[in-house]
């Protein structure tokens, strides 16, 4: 190994270098474009599972037709209840995005959904409003994957506890898992990647 590595020493510098330069232009490119995690739609386009994927496209995070489907269902169901959605935004357009921005990472939520609260089919732009024009919004927060997983797990041979933390928009996570095989008296203790 130590002779392949000397004798391909160029080769494995220069794969180093690509590698770096490689993760450096996408950590900027990320910096100076993120992702748009507040979309919004109008109330009848929010409540559709395209309505969902729009906003998850728009926030770069992967769902699943399912799961786009059942947060549209809760969107609707919302709606149709006639109550209000979580949270509200109650403020004037120069102020929107702002606390659109802060409810949406208070919530903990993937992406959000505003939508006009007083129409179904329209949508309020607040970026073409004079910044004092007064706005009433609904925001609809979608956490497509959990932030922290615990898993338990018994066996005839023993007893494992997992507590996993997302590490991706995509639903991946890294945890710690901990355990007693009681068959063999031992203690079990490893690492586990969860997609």
């Amino acid at each position: 190994m130590i002779n392949f590595i000397k004798e391909h020493k160029k080769i494995i510098l220069i794969a180093l270098i690509l590698i770096i330069v490689s993760i450096g232009a996408y950590l900027i490119y990320g910096h100076f474009h993120p992702a748009k995690t507040v979309t919004t739609e109008t109330q009848t386009q929010a409540e559709t599972p395209a309505g969902v994927e729009n906003a998850a496209t728009n926030a770069d995070v992967e769902i699943s037709s399912d799961q786009a489907k059942e947060a549209a269902d809760e969107i609707k169901e919302i709606a149709e209840s006639g109550e209000a959605p979580s949270y509200t935004i109650s403020t004037t357009a120069g102020q929107a995005q702002t606390a659109e921005k802060e409810a949406q990472e208070s919530s903990g939520a993937d992406f959000s959904i505003v939508t006009d609260k007083d129409s179904t089919t329209t949508t309020t732009d607040t970026t073409k409003l004079a910044s004092s024009t007064p706005v009433e919004l609904n925001q609809y927060n979608v956490q497509a994957y959990k932030k922290t997983l615990q898993t338990l797990t018994a066996t005839n041979q023993a007893v494992t506890y997992t507590v996993s933390e997302k590490v991706s928009k995509s639903g991946h996570y890294i945890g710690v898992t901990t355990g007693y095989n009681y068959k063999d008296h031992d203690c079990v203790a490893g690492i586990s990647y969860t997609w």
